[in-house]
């Protein structure tokens, strides 16, 4: 199996639950990580391959990144398309689009 990336994380937490997580996990025969690792799993709602509202959150915030990823992108190329030489085709078809929807794409 290829060795996956961990961050490291420090977490504080009362005494009487750190009590309670040491007796489970000695119960279940796993060490902390793996613990922490599973009730982030259940707590993101993907322990059964589910999606809650965490993991939910989390794929929304993605796709905000990647839309304003794809704005500045279009940007770039309309501004490239406007002055750069050679580019002059591409330009035209623009113009005409543009001349076709009223607006500039």
């Amino acid at each position: 199996m290829p060795q996956q990336n961990y961050q490291r994380f420090a977490i504080s937490i009362p005494a009487a639950m750190a009590a309670q997580i040491e007796r489970v996990c000695s119960l279940e025969g796993r060490n902390r990580s793996e613990f922490f690792r599973e009730a982030v799993r259940h707590y993101m709602g993907t322990a059964r391959g589910g999606s809650g509202w965490a993991a939910a959150a989390v794929t929304a915030v993605d796709t905000v990144a990647a839309e304003a990823d794809k704005d500045r992108l279009l940007a770039q190329w309309a501004q490239l398309i406007e002055t750069a030489p050679g580019f002059e085709d591409v330009r035209s078809v623009s113009q005409a689009v543009d001349a076709v929807a009223g607006e500039a794409i």
